[in-house]
């Protein structure tokens, strides 16, 4: 059979079977969904410090960055509080996932000890109507993802904070403080080089996110007398 028959049968399938896959892979229950990502701290404010050489900041960002890319790649759209070392207020953060107009905010951070054997997660919430079950689904990813790496990884629940980020915030908003960045594990493995544990950590993340829009979303309300 003639080889450029053959091309010009095939290559067109090969490009609608390609077209398919993408397409698909990119449609999950965050698809079309406006999300707000803060990285923690920043700029004068480096967060922990325990441990040595690499402030939270710097792994908030790159958690956060991670986190935006595997949204986007499922055709989120993602807003960032920031992109690089700024220094950025409650008031700034909050402002900007208002005026944004989001449907949920996740704020990244590690969490600290002077424990170096203490690991483990926690998700905090600022209103209980507002932020407790998001709190709640987030935190349930994060822990269930992240238990795996050891044994002593310690699910410490989700706890009420009056923060101004979490109160100020129109949407569903929670603080995942999704690591002990103080534990020597941790410090280890997050200054490997590799960043297979940011990576880890922002696919823990993700799964919280996509467990969110998956639920049954709440119909409008309706006007009084209809």
């Amino acid at each position: 059979m003639n080889k450029k028959f053959l091309i010009s049968i095939f290559l067109p399938i090969l490009f609608l079977a390609l077209f398919l896959n993408v397409s698909y892979a990119a449609s999950t229950s965050v698809t079309g969904h406006k999300i707000i990502i803060d990285a923690g701290h920043g700029g004068s404010d480096s967060g922990s410090t325990a441990c040595q050489n690499l402030p939270e900041k710097t792994v908030n960002l790159d958690i956060a960055i991670r986190l935006r890319n595997l949204l986007q790649a499922n055709s989120a759209n993602v807003v960032m509080t920031r992109i690089g070392d700024a220094t950025l207020s409650n008031n700034d953060r909050y402002t900007l996932a208002n005026n944004s107009k989001g449907e949920v905010l996740v704020s990244i951070h590690l969490n600290g000890s002077t424990n170096t054997l203490i690991d483990g997660t926690q998700g905090l919430y600022g209103k209980s109507n507002k932020d407790k079950s998001f709190t709640q689904i987030m935190h349930n990813s994060v822990f269930s993802t992240l238990k795996t790496s050891s044994s002593h990884f310690t699910d410490f629940g989700i706890t009420n904070f009056a923060s101004g980020l979490l109160l100020k915030t129109t949407m569903p908003a929670t603080i995942q403080e999704t690591v002990f960045i103080s534990n020597t594990t941790e410090c280890n493995l997050l200054k490997d080089g590799s960043g297979i544990r940011q990576q880890k950590i922002a696919e823990s993340l993700y799964n919280g996110l996509i467990n969110w829009f998956s639920q049954p979303q709440p119909l409008p309300k309706l006007p009084k007398g209809n």
